[in-house]
């Protein structure tokens, strides 16, 4: 005999725990870590053609993992919050083990990041072994910060084994979308790194799409309680609508750009509507999941506030992701520009 379900008709509006800043640090880490499995292609598993490919996703995993942290001390509200996950370990917590994957993933993705720009460098025999560390540390951080929240079961929208694969293909699709970003604004475009990462990003953003539909089936048919818990409380409300409609309409443009179109301006377009795609998808999950009460009906009202804690954090987070992209990506260009003006001979 199951235990019936108590669902009050009047609750008191809660605002959220977790704030932008926690959207901000998933959607960095989640993109650094994709980065860091695309960049494999042409270091670890050397196919050919994904030289200039790989380094575009290095340019990703770089500068997003050097984001990432400044979101989650952000989201922590001071540093020194962070001492605690090594003072207090509690081995099962996956929070507590990400307090050890995360540094280490950091500073691997920025050494491994920094031979992958500089191939022919003095520690190139390097490359390969830390190709390899750096993917086990990243499969290690996808994991916990999959496990960390699909574990909530208070959550419908978060309590689902849909939920990592939900962040591992968003995150490629954004990766490869931010990655063929950057290879269309280099001044020696790379066309077949192009191709690579288009359908690269295309492949990953219709494994997204079907991701979302087998969830969304799971729970018409019943299949995941959770599921359905989480369609029957967003079921008649025309915010939850628009924003699914949102979020399909930025994953089929890459789906369909990434096979079909061959101009680079567009295909740049294409990677910000990936990226995008990435962080509404997080946003849905976190600030909108949280919208949904633990044990009322209906959902509760939240407005971003414009001070640290929402518009003006994201900006700021955002904007120091976008510093750090200028500085690696434009000595990444003026490196190349340099080796190209040293190959051409002399009139």
């Amino acid at each position: 005999m199951t235990t019936p379900a108590i669902t009050e008709i009047l609750n008191i509006a809660h605002s959220p725990a977790w704030m932008p800043w926690a959207v901000s640090y998933f959607f960095f880490i989640g993109l650094a870590v994709s980065a860091a499995f695309i960049s494999l292609m042409g270091t670890l598993l050397g196919r050919p053609g994904w030289e200039k490919a790989s380094r575009a996703a290095a340019i990703v995993m770089m500068t997003c993992a050097i984001t990432a942290p400044i979101a989650l001390l952000g989201d922590l509200h001071q540093p020194g919050r962070f001492w605690h996950f090594y003072t207090n370990f509690t081995p099962w917590s996956w929070m507590s083990w990400g307090a050890f994957f995360l540094p280490l993933f950091v500073v691997l993705a920025v050494v491994y990041g920094w031979l992958v720009l500089n191939p022919r460098g003095p520690f190139a025999w390097a490359l390969r072994p830390l190709a390899l560390a750096t993917a086990i540390m990243a499969a290690l951080v996808a994991l916990y910060t999959g496990m960390e929240v699909m574990i909530i079961k208070a959550r419908p929208l978060w309590n689902t084994a849909f939920l990592p694969f939900f962040y591992l293909f968003t995150g490629l699709t954004g990766a490869a979308g931010l990655a063929l970003l950057f290879n269309c604004a280099a001044q020696h475009q790379d066309e077949t790194a192009r191709t690579k990462l288009a359908r690269a990003m295309s492949l990953f953003a219709w494994l997204s799409l079907a991701t979302l539909g087998l969830w969304f089936m799971a729970g018409v048919t019943g299949l995941s309680d959770p599921a359905a818990r989480a369609l029957t409380a967003m079921s008649g409300d025309p915010r939850w609508l628009s924003l699914a409609a949102g979020l399909a309409v930025l994953l089929i443009v890459p789906a369909l750009a990434g096979v079909v179109c061959k101009r680079g301006w567009v295909l740049a377009l294409t990677g910000i509507a990936a990226a995008s795609a990435a962080w509404l998808f997080r946003w849905i999950v976190f600030m909108d999941g949280q919208m949904i009460p633990k044990t009322g009906a209906g959902t509760y009202v939240w407005r971003i506030p414009a001070g640290s804690e929402g518009w003006l954090g994201i900006i700021g987070v955002f904007g120091l992701w976008l510093f750090v992209s200028i500085v690696i990506a434009g000595f990444l260009f003026r490196a190349d520009s340099d080796r190209a003006a040293r190959a051409t001979p002399a009139e």
